[in-house]
């Protein structure tokens, strides 16, 4: 795995105009496509025998269960159990490629690729670019979050790549001095407000990733960008909109 704390590969430039690609880096790529799905399949031809020694417990949650997978005993069993690990491994590994930020800069926009979905910012819109935590963050001239996803890359290789195409990276978030923790019903944030966070909780709880990203969209249209931090939510109003 690439480490944060090394530079990490170099961003890929492509041609004259000066673009540069920020994907998942190689050695990351390889080691989930490759490691994931082997995970996968060794854990379903280990699952039969250890279910049968689990099975011996005098105390076992999920007895019936257990029960069943230990007597997958015949060969065309186990391969089924092998088959469905594997299946499952392949599926963890290109849903956590789809769950990662891909970009693409140039000197005059970046666009972001997320969740099968494309979205493009000009430079000239872009007021702060920053990690919070291991999710990259772009900020409009409004500081609405325009973007905001997981990279694989490094903090390193991601600032000298904005920085070499001009825009404003920052090492950490310039308004983090605004955001307040989320109290349902406290004074600052108006009834509409408080009922999308109410809801988006419950999608956090749920997880349900595209649920949650919606309802933060509907709170950056009432005037306000959420995060979060642990299990509970913050806000702050956008620039130019503070009480």
């Amino acid at each position: 795995m690439t480490s944060d704390k090394s530079p990490g590969p170099a961003p890929v430039p492509l041609g004259k105009d000066r673009t540069t690609v920020l994907g998942y880096p190689r050695g990351d790529l390889l080691t989930i496509l490759i490691g994931t799905p082997l995970l996968g399949l060794v854990l379903g031809l280990a699952l039969p025998p250890l279910a049968r020694w689990l099975s011996k417990s005098p105390v076992l949650p999920w007895r019936d269960g257990i029960t069943f997978v230990g007597s997958l005993g015949r060969p065309w069993q186990t391969g089924v159990a092998v088959g469905v690990g594997l299946v499952a491994g392949l599926l963890l590994a290109f849903t956590d490629i789809d769950e990662t930020l891909k970009l693409r800069l140039t000197d005059a926009e970046l666009k972001a690729e997320q969740h099968e979905g494309t979205r493009t910012v000009e430079r000239a819109r872009v007021s702060a670019v920053f990690l919070d935590g291991k999710e990259l963050v772009v900020l409009d001239e409004t500081s609405r979050q325009v973007t905001r996803g997981t990279h694989k890359a490094s903090a390193a290789t991601l600032a000298r790549a904005f920085r070499a195409h001009g825009y404003p990276w920052r090492d950490a978030d310039p308004h983090a001095s605004l955001f307040s923790r989320w109290i349902p019903g406290a004074p600052g944030l108006p009834a509409e407000a408080h009922a999308v966070l109410a809801a988006r909780k419950a999608a956090l709880k749920r997880k349900a990733g595209e649920d949650v990203r919606d309802l933060g969209e509907t709170m950056q249209g009432l005037g306000y960008v959420v995060r979060d931090e642990g299990k509970d939510q913050y806000w702050r109003p956008l620039a130019g909109e503070e009480s």
